[in-house]
Formats: structure tokens, sequence, C-alpha cells
């Protein structure tokens, strides 16, 4: 997705200004927005640089690794071992503490990517609605459903948001923030109109791109998280019905560079080898580097502990900033196969040599952006090709067996329930007893604590954690519990400050950036408690 339009026209330019001089420029409001495209292929190339806003590190980095596992109980920053830890650690470490102030750069790079991503999805739907462009519909449904999904990430990180729906005029410029109510009924409409417009499926060279399942898959999802049971349930069944989906038979698969794509992908941001050098706009996956190991350094392997050929090449090592912890990994039952899949255990032999993993506090390592040494490019650590995943058809599930029980449906929930673990069991070594056995509790808090249960396991390092936390109304009193548990040094010597500062009713939401409120005249409020 090389190709991207660049809008000077005002939308939402308040929101986007990341510097002070900004606010100094004229707006370009009158721009003829509705004379800007002409034909299809103007259209097309507008959607697919909407769509390479995603692609961005600042995008992913804060609202995926860090925010949404690293401040859980299911990921660990790294340690000082690695290259990146002198610029990245303290960010880090404070959002993981929860001291996080208003000028964190990882608790705020979200904002104005995912404004632009905004702007870019009203500017395509306005377009694209106001001109007569053949097959046109598909486009402007992927603009509402772009757009929704920055509203979702938004509102999951930094609570209620300004709804922008249109191009705004100079005197709209100023916007207060909505109530959260009304953020999530925005991405509700955004997403029945895209359910409405998009196909169901797209030509073999356009996978990736949003579609009518993906529009219905994410609707419900929104619902799950306004706990709307009756709506989501209903949703979810629409999904199910409309038989789009299928889980993949083997569960290591659905990460597997083969099976990208596949038939349990909804949606993924798409990621590929560029050669276009590290930057921000890089086509490949620099969070896949965030996962690598760091590798060993020459005093490693002069101190006779190591073996001679861990020492690889500059592009066969990562910067080991997201590790799965002690408390994660303790959550899988016996002999569960998708434990294997997620982490890279301690002396661990794969990919054709032996993982250390010293950066890592515990050392085991992430494996499900891992990419094989022969796969990775040997020219940009940064631009590495694996997509990352943000919607696949396990979620529906779990989902719908949320659901149904909540609304005392539990012949249904556990049938869900089941579905997914039966994957997971039937992915098991041959020769492994008793692996997996079916729930068959049939109270609603037990149940829903098994429904719990199954979604950290099988989501393990897929950046859901700390917004699943939050949704099911807990993450304050995880935290906590999770610095008292392991605030003393394990085997390494490493002690954790992670949730110590945790503060109920203030952190679960990042603050809004200062620079946004600053820029904002004073109609821009900060979250409470910053």
């Amino acid at each position: 997705m090389k190709t991207k339009i660049l809008l000077s026209i005002g939308a939402a330019a308040m929101l986007l200004a990341s510097c002070s001089d900004f606010l100094d420029k004229t707006p370009l409001v009158n721009l003829a927005a509705e004379t800007y495209y002409s034909n299809e292929e103007e259209l097309n190339a507008a959607a697919l640089g909407a769509y390479s806003v995603m692609q961005n590190e600042t995008f992913q980095l804060g609202h995926f690794m860090v925010w949404g596992d690293d401040c859980s109980d299911d990921a660990d920053l790294g340690n000082s071992r690695s290259e990146a830890y002198s610029w990245f650690g303290a960010a880090a470490i404070a959002c993981q503490n929860f001291s996080l102030l208003d000028n964190n750069w990882l608790a705020g790079g979200y904002w104005n990517q995912g404004w632009s991503l905004v702007n870019d999805a009203t500017q395509l739907i306005v377009n694209a609605t106001n001109n007569d462009i053949p097959n046109k519909d598909k486009y402007i449904g992927e603009g509402y459903f772009l757009r929704a999904y920055s509203y979702f990430n938004f509102v999951t990180q930094y609570g209620a948001m300004p709804v922008v729906d249109h191009v705004l005029s100079y005197d709209e410029y100023y916007m207060p923030r909505n109530t959260e109510e009304q953020t999530w009924a925005h991405i509700e409409n955004d997403l029945k109109n895209a359910i409405e417009l998009l196909p169901e499926e797209w030509d073999p060279t356009n996978l990736g791109r949003a579609t009518k399942g993906a529009a219905m898959s994410m609707l419900g999802k929104a619902y799950i998280y306004q706990k709307k049971w009756q709506e989501a349930y209903d949703q979810l069944k629409k999904v199910e019905a409309a038989d789009y989906y299928r889980l993949e038979p083997v569960y290591e698969h659905v990460f597997d560079l083969d099976h990208q794509n596949g038939q349990e992908c909804i949606f993924a941001i798409q990621h590929s080898i560029s050669g276009t050098g590290w930057a921000d706009s890089n086509e490949g996956s620099i969070l896949v580097f965030y996962e690598h190991d760091a590798g060993l350094a020459k005093s490693d392997i002069d101190s006779g502990q190591y073996p001679g050929e861990e020492v690889y090449e500059k592009y066969m090592t990562g910067w080991s900033m997201h590790c799965p912890t002690d408390d994660l990994i303790a959550e899988f039952e016996d002999n569960d196969p998708r434990l294997k899949a997620t982490v890279i255990a301690p002396g661990e032999f794969y990919d054709g040599h032996i993982h250390y993993n010293l950066s890592s506090n515990n050392r085991y390592q992430s494996k499900k952006y891992y990419v094989p040494f022969e796969k990775r490019s040997k020219d940009d650590q940064s631009d590495q090709p694996k997509n990352i995943i943000i919607l696949r058809y396990a979620d529906v599930l779990l989902f719908l067996a949320e659901a149904a029980n909540e609304l005392g449906k539990t012949g249904e929930a556990l049938q869900y329930l089941e579905m997914v673990r039966a994957r997971a069991r039937n992915s098991a070594s041959a020769g492994a007893d008793n692996v997996l056995p079916p729930v068959i509790t049939s109270g609603k808090d037990e149940l829903r604590t098994a429904i719990w249960h199954e979604r950290r396991v099988e989501f393990g390092m897929e950046y859901n954690r700390f917004y699943d936390l939050k949704r099911q109304g807990r993450v304050g009193e995880v935290m906590q519990a999770y610095y008292q548990k392991y605030k003393d040094a394990n085997p390494y010597g490493y002690k954790t400050t992670k949730g110590r500062d945790f503060v109920i009713g203030k952190n679960e939401v990042c603050p809004i950036p200062r620079r946004a409120i600053d820029a904002s005249r004073g109609t821009m409020e900060q979250n409470p408690g910053y």
C-alpha cells in the first residue's frame, strides 16, 4: 500500500496538530472536496492511503504493544541489555507503573496517527459520496469502517472523544469532547454504514481490505465492550450464520506466514518487505522487531556460557520489548499446545538455534509475531513481513460465548467455548492425555470466569489483555494484585514495578496528550486524575 494521497484540507486540523506553529497557518477549509476525485483509480489510491496510516510504527506501538499488553499482567518490558532501552525504557516503565504524565510519548503516540486515519477516512467518505464514480460504494464503506476502527482505538485508550463525521469548517475546529456514549454511537453508526456498503470479499489482489464480515464482527465487538449483550449476541450470530470464516484446524497456523489472511482472519494490518528504509511509513512491521530477542553480546560469548554460533548478523536480532510474564505462562492448563505457540522458552531450540533471551526479565520471548531468519529482511530490521491481526474468528466465538452466558443461554455459551477449546485440544501433540477437557460448569459466574480464562490463553501476546481487563471492570484490581505478587526479586534478580501506582478511576485510560489540550484553546478537557 505505497500510494498515499496527501490531503491539505482542514478536517480535524486542531486535533491533528503536533506542532505549536500549526495554529498560525490558515486552514484550507474551502478546498473543493467534491471535485477532488475524478475516477475510480484516484478513489482507490485514497483508500489505500488511509490503510497505510495503520502500518506506521506510531500507530501501533503505544496502543497495541505497550498499553495493550506491556501494561497488563500478560507482557513485560525487557531489560537494559536491549539497545532500545535507553530511549524506550523510561516512557514504557512509566506506563507499566501507571505513573505516566500527559507528556508521555508512548501513551500519546496514537493520538496524531488516529486522527490522521479519521481525517483520511472522512475525506474518502465525503469525496466519494459527492462524486459520480463507478463502484464508489465499496470505497465509502472502507472509509466508514476505518473511521470506526480508529474511534474504537481512541475510546478504549483515551475515553470519550470529539465526534467528527464530516469535513470541519473553521468554526468547528475547536471541538470539545463528546460523551463516551456519543462516541460509541458514532462507532456503531459508521459500522452499520460499512456493513451496507462493503463487499463480502475482494479479489485476490486486494486481500486484507475491509469486508462486510469485518464490519459485522467489529460491530459485535463494539457491543461487547459496552456490555450490550443482546445486541452483541444478535450481531455475532449474523457473523456465524454468514459462514465467512472458519477456525484454522491447527492453532499455530493462525500466526504462520504461510497462512496470513487465512480462513480465520477477519481483519489484519497488512505488512510486507518493501525495502524503503527505516521510517514510520515503512510497509514492513517494525512491531515485529520489538518482539525479537536482542541476541547475545560479545561479552556473553567470551564468558563461555553460550555457544559461539549464537553470534548473529544484526538483522537476526531485535529489541525484546514485549516479553511474556510468568503470570501468563502459569495461566495455561497442562499440555495446552497454545503455550508453545505463544512463547519461546528459555533454552528452547527453535528456528535453528538455542534461544537464551537474556534481554527478557524471565528469559521468555514472544513467538506469535516471530519471523524466521530466512523470511526476515536482511537490510532493514524494521521491514518485516508479518501482518498484525486485529480480529479473528476465535474472537467471534468467545464473544458469542460471553454474550450468551450473560443472557442466560448457558448451553450455547458452553458450545462456543468448546469450539475454541476443541481446536486447541486437536492441535496437541499425539499422546498427550487429558488435554483441555470440556468445561461443564453451569453457574453464570463460574462460566464467565472460564470464558475470560479462555480469552487470555487464546489471545495471549496479541495486544488485547489490558483492554479486556478494562471492559471486564477489573483492570485496577488485577494490576494492583500483580504488583504485590511479583514485587520481590525473581530467580534472575528482577523486581517488577508494574501496576505499583495504579489508581482505580484514573488509570483505566491514558491522559489526553498535553499538546492536544494546549492546541484546543481550552475546549479539550483532561481525563480525571491527570
